[in-house]
């Protein structure tokens, strides 16, 4: 599946598909830096911080190899405006995910 097959933008979300798929920090940071290239400025994904949104992903990744909610978290929303406590749950989780 490529890049345009995985990724529905919004200005307001970011939706990935089977996100889960993409498993380490660099390779989740090089996704995102890449479709942050390919979209509007004015787009969610290229809105929110670079390390908050690995930080999210990395968390649904976590949540998704525990198998907690499976049919939530094997593909990743990253809404526009995040609120801070689930920014701050986001840094803390993906903390213990060690792919």
């Amino acid at each position: 599946m490529n890049m345009e097959e995985r990724v529905k933008l919004t200005k307001e979300n970011t939706h990935i598909i089977d996100s889960y798929l993409i498993k380490g920090k660099s390779e989740i940071r090089a996704f995102l830096e890449e479709l942050r290239k390919q979209c509007d400025p004015d787009m969610a994904v290229a809105v929110r911080s670079l390390k908050s949104l690995v930080a999210e992903w990395r968390s649904h990744n976590l949540f998704y190899f525990l198998h907690v909610f499976r049919s939530r978290t094997k593909d990743v929303d990253m809404e526009r405006h995040q609120s801070w406590w689930r920014e701050v749950f986001c840094r803390v989780v993906s903390f213990f995910y060690f792919w």
